[in-house]
Formats: C-alpha cells, structure tokens, sequence
C-alpha cells in the first residue's frame, strides 16, 4: 500500500515566508573496475540520482514528522522511508539496519538478531513511476521493520545484492522513556554573546532507571533544529542530586550557548505556471525546467525581523496537481549571494540537503559577477535554507539574533561498560518561545 501525504500549500509572506557498520572499503572488481564508496554514518545520498530521502515518522496513518526520525521503543509509531531515483528503469535496491554507538562513529557490539526479529536484509517492492514530468524519476517506499532496543541506528540501501553498492544511508533514533527532562532558554550567561546566542539549561531525572555511575556514564547531547550540524554534547554536570538520580547542568562559561541563528530563508517551488516567493525567472524550454532564485543579500548587519518557518525543513508539493506527488517535477535550481569573496567558504544549507558541508552544496564564487552562485536539483515544493559559513561561529551572512525562534532536542545516552551497546534512555523536544 502506497504512503502519499498531501499538503494543500498556502504561502503567504509572514506565515511560510559503524562486521557491518564498519566502512565499506573502496572495491575494485577485475573486470568492470568499478570503485564503490566509503559507508559514512550519516545522511547522505552516494548516488546523483538519488533525491529527496525522507525517514517520516506515523503513528498509524497520520504523518507526525518529515524531518525527525526520532520513536519511542514499543510504542506505535514507525517509520517509513521514501526516495527518488531520476531513473525511468526500475532497479532491485535492499536495505540493511545497523545498531550504532552513541557518537555515529562505529557500530555496536550488536548482532542484527539482538535486535531484530527477521533477517538482516529488506527489499524494497514497493514502488511508483512518476507520470507528466520533463524528468522522469521513480518513487521508492519502504516501512521500517520495529527494532527491540533503543540507541542509534543506521538504515542502509544499496543495489542488486551488493552491500558494497550503496545508495543512501539515513540515521534514525529510539528512546527509552526512562528518565524526564527540565529545560529552559535564557540568554547567553557570557556578556559578549547576550544579543546572539540562546543558552540552554536542563536537569534530567532518572526516575526510571538504576544507573551506578551518574558522573561517567550519562551523555546528554542538544541540537537546534533536529541538525546534527548544529549539535552539542554537554559537558560533565555541574551538581549531582537526590542519591545520584538529578543531573543539573548549567554552566556559565558558554558550554552550551547556540548562535540563534536567524529565521531561514525560503523559496516556493510549487508551481513553474507563475512566479512563486523569492523565484525571479522561469524557464519552461529546458529540460530540467530551470529556476531563478532572487539574489540573497547579506543580513547580519540588518534589524532582526520576525516571520514564521519551519526551521529549515522542506515540504514536498505542487499547488496545480495536489492528488499525488508523482507529478511533482524536478526543478533545476540556481541560488545567487550577494557577498564579498574575503568570506571564504560559504555553503547553503538545510534539511533538503542533510545539512551536509559538502561540495555540491559549498557556493561558488564567480569573479565575473562578483557573487556567490550554486545549483541544485529539487522536487516541487516549499524549501528553507540558510548560508553557513564553515570557521564563523556568529554567521556572517544571516547574522545572529538571541530572538530567533528556534527548535531543540536533547537526547540522553547511557554508556554501561557492562553492556555491548548505548542506550538512548530519554528525549524531548522543545521551542525556544516557549521554553523561556
């Protein structure tokens, strides 16, 4: 049964302004010399053709997320993935689950069977092709089988029975509701970072749980926006309470101060029949249709001005044909920053593009026109985006502003030296309004 989620669109201005998990070495067959990559442990497409991979998160039939593949253990939500292959041939792909540890540098010292209750290896059936499009793609869905321990985990797909063959891989989570977790914002207790950064303060309880070694074995990590680009994990607590069952951390020399960024920006590509929200020029005759974007501007030096978004997410749709996303065309699309060259490396980033300080997603910078430029194949919908500027800690392009709406998650891992894996043993999600 096919999984489609329709959006009907309005935007107006204001409101949408690490056996297996080891790297996978470089293989060389003697006769068709092809090389595959390295298996990263991140979200990443490692072919041109794949697009738009999402993990959305159901709770039955109701879609919950798009952009957070975070499920509580023995609960009823799931997840499902879907993707695109600019391709009109149909291609066997299968995935693979890995269990992880804590820092996604390695996999645990798992079996798939301790965590699974079917073997290791999914075919993905479960496909559709793409009908009155210039690019013709095909769409893939595969629900995730339920796993039986929390932590991190890996989803693997790959082609034609060749685990060395990969073509995406995407992170997922699952907790343990075994501990609960106090949070606020405040502004940055260092002077200097009042009017730029959120700082944020949590205890977390371990109601649940019977843990010896609070000190060593809790490491709680915080990220703003569900990113792991923006991601911190905590130091040590401060203060230890309760018989070891309170963990306050609050410090004061900015361990966990987070630019606030500024709101994202956005481009609506729902339509190529008129001129959507920040698109400047259309072109039809070609073949991907190509968009313009209006040119972007540096912003730091600006008044901060407020505006709803989704804080860097992306919605898959078209206002003209809204009863299937198999319409949806793939839009080339050209993005242009204003700015000076002495900037250095600038990257345009977001969900649509897994935050990733890659190449294809690093601007160019053009001597002739004097401006940043880049180009990125995207499916009809709506996009947010921001330019990041790899070294800066305070961005020097969309400035920084300790107003900015903003959303954060902490997860808490539980390193037992006595247990072959982490476990995740709590989460929440929380925004920034409404957590001061």
């Amino acid at each position: 049964m096919k999984h489609y989620f329709y959006f009907i669109i309005v935007f107006l201005p204001i409101l949408f302004l690490a056996s297996a998990c080891v790297p996978v070495q470089n293989t060389q067959s003697n006769s068709t010399r092809t090389y595959y990559p390295d298996l990263e442990f991140i979200n990443k497409s490692y072919k041109e053709s794949i697009k738009t991979v999402q993990l959305v998160q159901l709770n039955g039939d109701k879609m919950i997320s798009t952009d957070n593949p975070v499920i509580e253990l023995g609960e009823n939500d799931r997840l499902l993935l879907t993707f695109d292959d600019i391709s009109e041939e149909q291609k066997q792909f299968q995935a693979k689950i890995f269990h992880c540890d804590k820092d996604w540098k390695q996999k645990s010292n798992l079996q798939s069977m301790d965590y699974l209750e079917e073997y290791n290896q999914f075919p993905i059936r479960d496909y559709e092709f793409s009908f009155d499009t210039k690019m013709g793609y095909i769409h893939y869905e595969f629900q995730l089988p339920k796993v039986s321990l929390s932590g991190n985990y890996l989803l693997v797909v790959y082609q034609n029975n060749n685990e060395a063959n990969i073509i995406l891989s995407e992170r997922f989570m699952v907790y343990e509701n075994k501990s609960s977790i106090d949070f606020k914002i405040i502004p940055s207790n260092v002077v200097t970072n009042r009017r730029t950064h959120q700082e944020i303060e949590f205890e977390i309880m371990l109601n649940r749980i019977n843990i010896l070694n609070t000190a060593t074995d809790i490491y709680p990590v915080v990220r703003q926006n569900k990113s792991w680009l923006f991601a911190k994990e905590a130091p040590d607590p401060l203060r230890i309470l309760d018989g070891n069952k309170r963990l306050v951390y609050k410090f004061y020399n900015g361990e966990l101060n987070f630019p606030g960024n500024n709101e994202f920006r956005f481009i609506d590509l729902t339509t190529v029949n008129f001129k959507g929200n920040n698109v400047a020029n259309i072109n039809k005759d070609t073949k991907p249709i190509t968009v313009t974007a209006r040119p972007d501007a540096v912003r730091s030096s600006e008044a901060y001005r407020e505006w709803e978004d989704r804080n860097g997410a992306f919605v898959i749709g078209n206002i003209e044909r809204q009863n299937t996303p198999l319409v949806s065309d793939y839009l080339l699309t050209n993005f242009e920053l204003n700015a000076p060259q002495e900037l250095g490396e600038v990257y345009l980033v977001g969900e649509f593009n897994n935050w990733q300080l890659s190449n294809p997603n690093r601007m160019k910078y053009n001597v002739n026109t004097g401006n940043y430029q880049s180009s990125f194949l995207m499916k009809q919908g709506y996009y947010e985006y921001t330019y990041y500027v790899k070294g800066e800690e305070v961005n020097p392009v969309d400035g920084s502003y300790n107003d900015t709406e903003n959303t954060y998650d902490i997860l808490v891992y539980y390193r037992n030296p006595q247990l072959r894996y982490d476990k995740l043993i709590g989460y929440t999600q929380f925004n920034s309004r409404a957590a001061q």
